[in-house]
């Protein structure tokens, strides 16, 4: 589904990274390091823009384990796909890390108060302002803590 983004601001997102079989690693921020740069999607993301913040939701660990920022409107039809997961996930988008956490620090969808049933099977979910606040936060105080 495709939204109408004229003059509509930066938005938010949760965006599925690993799944059930392939999990996110707990050292993702260095074994899983092209994440830190690059998001995959297994359709053309028609609405996501340069600017809307994606909070990566670790499915197979049922945590956020950070906030990236989208960094450029160009959607690459990467024709190797995702460095593990393959051609399934071939449509390539440009990111960069605001906040990230190791996995099983990070908050949990319940904590979030997102209903499990919302994230299954669905590659980005777009968010309301104010659940993208309560994970905002909950990521930025995980952050917090890690620093202290």
């Amino acid at each position: 589904m495709a939204y109408d983004r004229a003059g509509t601001g930066a938005w938010g997102w949760i965006k599925a990274v690993g799944s059930q079989d392939a999990r996110l690693r707990r050292d993702w921020r260095e074994r899983d390091s092209h994440l830190l740069t690059s998001c995959w999607f297994s359709k053309h993301p028609r609405s996501l823009r340069a600017g809307d913040i994606l909070a990566y939701y670790a499915s197979g660990w049922g945590t956020f384990p950070a906030l990236m920022e989208i960094a450029a409107d160009d959607v690459v039809d990467d024709t190797g796909g995702h460095p593990i997961q393959g051609q399934r996930w071939r449509w390539k988008m440009e990111v960069r890390p605001l906040v990230t956490l190791p996995v099983d620090e990070a908050p949990t969808l319940s904590e979030a108060g997102i209903d499990p049933l919302r994230v299954r099977r669905q590659s980005h979910i777009r968010l309301t302002t104010a659940e993208f606040v309560v994970i905002r936060d909950l990521i930025l105080a995980g952050a917090s803590r890690e620093v202290q």
